[in-house]
């Protein structure tokens, strides 16, 4: 079995299968230049014990084969997992038993004989899915643990998957380190995860936001101050950095600390000492410090370029969400979902047109905004984001794609099969007599849409902790 973290074109899997010989070695060949793991197989059944329930991978396979068919051996493989697409390369003769096969929830048939490359569309178009499907069940198995680092930094995206593989790889090397993101993309939240995974994850993390500390106030909030040291110091007061020893100071907008205090702080992170303001007394600290600029600081005559080689040992950057679309509707699913939990609160969730709106929208304040819609959203039942985005001025508002008449009607069908599954949290049984439709097209009308009934029945996220 298989043990991989994150699925992508490159390590997915195909497993082909054909019980003529010429044929399997030379389309098994040709699909080996494109991808790193092709299986082939003569023996169906030794194929079907291959797959296994969460398989990285897709199947290709042969409609007519002595032993089994292609539609008994497509019931096998969805049968340990309904997730796993499955395309099936028939005769002329065979197109019954291809619909057939689609009607069980076949991914894509191909006709024989048939091109090199018309195979080679269609697996990249199921491995795609599949990559797609496979990462987001192993993100909501992952979100069942609440100290996983998906359930603070979620997404499928391949810049998701990036960071946080980038976090843990740095998170225990006792090394600054400086996180770039634009406002709203989770700079703290990735702070968080640099503490809560390194040792120092049982001692103090303390956040400063630096743009919002008085200049003249600084010195004595990051170094302490004894009794008497200035006007108003009525007693001795310990400093963040002393508070935080042992632990992680966090500066937030590290771009705004006050060029007065940067040469303190620079001495202070190379000799590991702390001198309170009034006192002579120099005290050993233990600390490390994390930084968040949403600013570029190399070069920057407002930043000491010393103190920006210090901090900025180890880089993370966080991709704004327009450039992860992958994980919008995911989030919004999720913090709309918390926030109808917490407040008991029932909304029928995003339809086809919002959810369009939803990818195609900019996100300017990233997150942190998308927090804020999906919260709006529940409140005032909402489904277009016209109603949110400059209701007031119709020049401003967000413009939606103009819908075919095929396009409404499947943005019709695929709301009232949505709407069904949230009303009877995911139960397939009860969708089915509601509206009055067959397991085999209700199957088939969740691949069209890419609909994931699973989502509906175990979205056991909504108590789990925010992402911002």
């Amino acid at each position: 079995m298989t043990n991989i973290d994150d699925l992508n074109a490159d390590n997915c899997e195909i497993v082909i299968i054909d019980d003529n010989r010429d044929l399997l070695t030379n389309v098994s060949d040709y699909l080996s230049l494109h991808f790193k793991k092709v299986h082939a197989f003569l023996d169906p059944a030794k194929a079907i014990k291959f797959v296994y329930q969460g398989f990285p991978g897709i199947v290709v396979s042969d409609i007519k084969m002595p032993d089994i068919t292609g539609v008994e051996l497509l019931n096998q493989v969805l049968s340990c997992d309904n997730t796993i697409p499955v395309i099936l390369m028939t005769a002329h003769g065979d197109i019954s038993q291809a619909v057939q096969a689609v009607q069980e929830g076949c991914y894509d048939f191909i006709e024989k004989p048939f091109e090199p490359e018309r195979l080679l569309e269609s697996i990249n178009r199921a491995v795609e899915k599949r990559v797609l499907t496979f990462n987001q069940t192993r993100l909501r198995d992952a979100l069942k643990n609440k100290d996983a680092i998906e359930t603070r930094l979620m997404g499928v995206s391949p810049k998701m998957t990036k960071l946080r593989r980038d976090i843990l790889s740095v998170a225990n090397l006792d090394v600054p380190v400086l996180i770039h993101g634009e406002t709203g993309a989770g700079k703290e939240v990735v702070a968080h995860c640099l503490h809560d995974f390194s040792h120092r994850k049982k001692a103090q993390f303390v956040p400063l936001n630096c743009a919002a500390i008085p200049k003249d106030l600084f010195e004595s909030e990051l170094f302490g101050h004894v009794k008497g040291a200035f006007s108003g110091a009525d007693a001795t007061r310990i400093g963040k950095f002393e508070f935080a020893n042992k632990g992680t100071v966090f500066f937030d907008e590290v771009e705004s600390i006050p060029l007065s205090a940067q040469i303190k702080i620079l001495r202070s992170l190379s000799e590991n000492k702390v001198e309170a303001l009034g006192s002579n007394m120099a005290k050993d600290i233990d600390i490390r410090i994390i930084s968040a600029t949403k600013e570029e600081l190399k070069d920057n005559p407002n930043f000491r370029q010393d103190l920006y080689f210090r901090l900025q040992v180890a880089e993370l950057y966080i991709p704004p969400l327009r450039e992860r679309k992958e994980d919008i509707l995911l989030l919004f699913e999720h913090f709309a979902s918390h926030f109808m939990t917490q407040n008991n609160i029932e909304w029928t969730g995003a339809g086809i047109h919002l959810q369009r709106q939803l990818l195609e929208y900019n996100w300017p304040g990233n997150v942190r905004e998308l927090i804020n819609v999906a919260t709006r959203c529940v409140i005032k039942n909402c489904h277009d984001l016209n109603e949110l985005l400059n209701p007031h001025e119709p020049e401003k508002q967000y413009q939606a794609v103009q819908s075919s008449l095929k396009d409404l009607v499947n943005d019709f069908e695929a709301n009232m099969l949505i709407n069904s599954l949230q009303r009877h949290k995911g139960s397939v049984q009860a969708v089915l007599e509601e509206l009055d439709m067959e397991r085999r097209t209700f199957n088939l009308k969740l691949n069209k849409y890419n609909i994931d009934s699973r989502f509906y029945k175990n979205n056991d996220v909504d108590s789990k902790k925010d992402t911002s």
